[in-house]
């Protein structure tokens, strides 16, 4: 497919797969400068394999689990007592943060974008969003058709859900994965948002733009344009009433619908070719809802995926940031020419 790239990532080191090989089933460290969100509490506490260990500055997050007598006040402090461990990240993360879980955590697991400048050294550590778009069930389904040779013409991808299960940019993250891994990074990216009150920040980083949207509450549209005439949009919203991800892509060969219960594949001329029944993890199959915390638990049982690609990030940020721009400038802007100034950075 021109211009896919793999979402599990095929280049680790081999220091990197004895360290994922080692610690499947075993502790799981948990890091939040803040309140820990109600869905990630819940999914913790479903999480029944291995251990969790809370660090975090703040005693009510060290007490959410239970965990107080085995947590630490200080990140660095926190990965050295359990080196190797996979570190969920609740949050959004600075340059210390970074610093730290770059050379203690094994794989790093996120709930909100880490909007880091691309051009530093592929970080050591695995990275994987959560809850994420599931590496099992019915997005790897369609993922696989694609991969094939169903290659797409058009893709509508939406994520939505109420503000307690994160920012506008996790949502956003979501869609704009499946854009870059199913279609590749557009041309250009025209954006419209509901935060008419924003403006640009005069800062020189090039997150800025990303950075208006952490604590925003809305919605974003992209519309998306490619080199060779396909089109894509991607919807993303943290003013839902509930959860719900769904993504539509079409071409010669038909069309896929996708969400996180199901997957359908019909003919040109919409006759019913496919649907076929998730391939769950036991954890998976056991989950009674596909909400936030259900999702987490799942993604959290071993064994855990690898993380995705350092190329796909870097494209799935470069969209994200030039989609932003575009929601504050008004104006077109390049996912390309973005990953050209971050990488810089």
């Amino acid at each position: 497919m021109v211009g896919s790239d793999p979402i599990m990532s095929d280049t680790r080191s081999q220091s990197a797969s004895n360290a994922v090989d080692h610690r499947q089933g075993s502790l799981l460290g948990v890091w939040s400068r803040e309140s820990l969100p109600d869905w990630v509490v819940r999914g913790l506490r479903r999480h029944a394999h291995g251990s969790v260990r809370i660090g975090s500055p703040l005693r009510a997050v060290r007490d959410a689990l239970g965990a107080a007598n085995a947590s630490e006040g200080d990140l660095r402090s926190f990965c050295a007592a359990h080196s190797q461990m996979p570190i969920l990240h609740v949050g959004f993360g600075n340059a210390d943060e970074e610093a730290a879980l770059r050379n203690h955590a094994s794989v790093l697991l996120t709930t909100e974008p880490w909007m880091r400048p691309t051009g530093r050294e592929v970080q050591r550590a695995l990275e994987m969003p959560l809850p994420g778009f599931p590496h099992e069930g019915s997005f790897a389904q369609a993922s696989e058709f694609i991969a094939q040779g169903a290659a797409p013409e058009l893709l509508h991808a939406a994520s939505v859900a109420p503000s307690d299960c994160g920012s506008v940019l996790a949502r956003l993250q979501e869609v704009s994965i499946l854009l870059v891994q199913w279609l590749g990074i557009p041309e250009r990216v025209s954006a419209a948002s509901t935060a008419g009150r924003l403006h640009r920040a005069h800062e020189s980083q090039p997150d800025a733009s990303s950075r208006l949207f952490r604590l925003w509450e809305g919605s974003i549209a992209v519309t998306c344009a490619f080199t060779d005439g396909r089109t894509a949009s991607i919807t993303a919203s943290n003013r839902h009433w509930h959860w719900r991800r769904c993504a539509l892509v079409s071409g010669s060969i038909g069309a896929i619908y996708v969400d996180d219960q199901h997957m359908e594949w019909r003919s040109p001329t919409h006759e019913v070719l496919d649907t076929p029944s998730p391939h769950l993890t036991p954890a998976h199959a056991a989950a009674d809802d596909n909400t936030p915390s259900a999702l987490l638990s799942a993604a959290l049982a071993p064994p855990l995926s690898t993380g995705l690609s350092p190329l796909l990030l870097q494209r799935v940020r470069a969209v994200m940031e030039a989609s932003c721009l575009s929601a504050l400038t008004g104006e077109a802007e390049s996912p390309q020419a973005m990953m050209d100034v971050l990488a810089q950075a």
